[in-house]
């Protein structure tokens, strides 16, 4: 590695490479175009991971690039994970080392810096052009770019940058484009990665029971039915209406299995925070799922009063909803009956108002599965919920204080205050733990 003399950059803005000055935004430019190239762009993984590591590189932090702090940083793993059962940073890294041979084999002798992850390491190293050592070269095939994209399908690309020259982009001063690569790291092209450094404590203990389970997670969706006439009816699930004559598919489209945005929104975070933690589910409206369907695997309810499952398995948990015909709904809480959060139906959508949701992490002997429940009285509720349990700052505030610490199951009750329709950030007004 002497011979080729490898520069391991430090945490200052500028860094020497062969007597040449290489501004931190000039590296990290090239990382973008690297990670934009056909050879990454397909996969959430190998990007970041990539940005990862050479972030923390920048940083002066490369006692933190283990394999076990990177499976826990990056990949979400438990911090007492067995790397060698489980030996995602290897395999990630000898993926990313094949790649980044076959971009530079790409790409030619035009870029003047290389960037190198040596056999052995987790610490990225950074060579002027004119003294690269010489790698394997590997073709690439469209085998190759397909086993990428099937691995990441639905993810978004990262953005190609446009060209600069050497010249402007390694230039000390050149604020503007540090700026842009700011929001290109930490936003767009690496928006995952900007979520991984904050999924810290507070996502992980919170999620575990629900992610170390090997199924695949069930979400299941409420659902508003509507009436021949546009009334809303009470959704039955599969032991009502929904297993008796069948509709035509007028009816269906018009009656039956309306989902608000508001749970849309929901759902897209639950899926979000599944999908970079490598988890696979299934969705189904509530409307349509069984009994037998629910203990399959670990089960996430989205949705309260539209949710006939939430209503069920919240019968026997402290805090439950209820409704109160159609002025009205509340939440009640059996140890406290007096205790009723009322939510006006009635009020204007785009009014002030005070909405509630229940939280639910448990085992549930009834289906004997793990649950998770997101769900709200107001489709603010549901927001708020949702927001809650995907954000590792709610989270972690939370957990700090209310004697969460060993408890395998919790009921909390959440409020949002509604402004002008838009739900603001949850907080905790009751819990209990068992």
């Amino acid at each position: 590695m002497a011979t080729h003399d490898l520069i391991t950059p430090s945490a200052d803005d500028g860094i020497s490479i062969h007597g040449e000055m290489f501004s931190r935004a000039y590296i990290l430019l090239h990382l973008e175009k690297m990670v934009s190239s056909r050879h990454f762009r397909n996969s959430k993984r190998y990007p970041t991971f990539l940005r990862f590591i050479v972030e923390q590189t920048l940083e002066g932090k490369t006692d933190l690039l283990k394999e076990r702090t990177l499976g826990t940083d990056v990949f979400g793993r438990p911090s007492d994970y067995d790397t060698n059962a489980d030996p995602i940073v290897r395999v990630t890294a000898g993926e990313i080392r094949k790649r980044i041979a076959q971009y530079y084999q790409e790409i030619g002798p035009g870029e003047e810096l290389r960037l190198y992850l040596p056999v052995g390491s987790y610490v990225p190293q950074f060579v002027h052009a004119t003294h690269a050592p010489l790698l394997p070269e590997h073709e690439t095939t469209e085998a190759d770019l397909d086993t990428a994209q099937a691995e990441e399908v639905g993810s978004p690309k990262s953005i190609v940058q446009p060209h600069r020259s050497a010249s402007a982009t390694k230039s000390m001063g050149l604020w503007s484009v540090l700026a842009v690569m700011t929001v290109l790291v930490g936003v767009i092209g690496g928006g995952l990665l900007a979520e991984r450094s904050r999924e810290q404590q507070g996502i992980r203990s919170f999620w575990s029971p629900l992610l170390s389970s090997g199924e695949q997670v069930f979400i299941v969706m409420g659902v508003h039915s509507l009436g021949a006439h546009g009334e809303v009816t009470e959704d039955q699930g599969t032991t009502g209406a929904a297993n008796s004559a069948q509709p035509n598919m007028l009816a269906s489209m018009t009656e039956r299995d309306m989902v608000p945005i508001s749970d849309i929104t929901s759902y897209s975070r639950m899926t979000d925070l599944l999908t970079r933690h490598s988890r696979s589910y299934r969705l189904k409206g509530s409307s349509e799922t069984s009994l037998e369907e629910l203990r399959e695997g670990p089960v996430i309810l989205i949705g309260g009063l539209d949710n006939v499952w939430t209503l069920r398995l919240t019968s026997s948990l402290r805090f439950y909803f209820s409704r109160n015909g159609q002025l009205s709904s509340a939440i009640l809480d059996r140890q406290q009956p007096a205790t009723m959060l009322i939510f006006n139906n009635m009020q204007a959508v785009q009014g002030d108002c005070r909405d509630y949701a229940i939280v639910a992490n448990y085992f549930d002997p009834t289906i004997r599965q793990r649950v998770l429940i997101a769900a709200g009285i107001g489709k603010s509720g549901t927001q708020a919920a949702a927001e809650f349990v995907t954000s590792n700052e709610e989270l972690k505030a939370w957990q700090s204080g209310k004697g969460a610490s060993g408890k395998q199951n919790y009921e909390l009750v959440l409020a949002t205050d509604t402004i002008n329709g838009e739900p603001g950030p949850p907080s905790v007004i009751a819990s209990t733990f068992w």
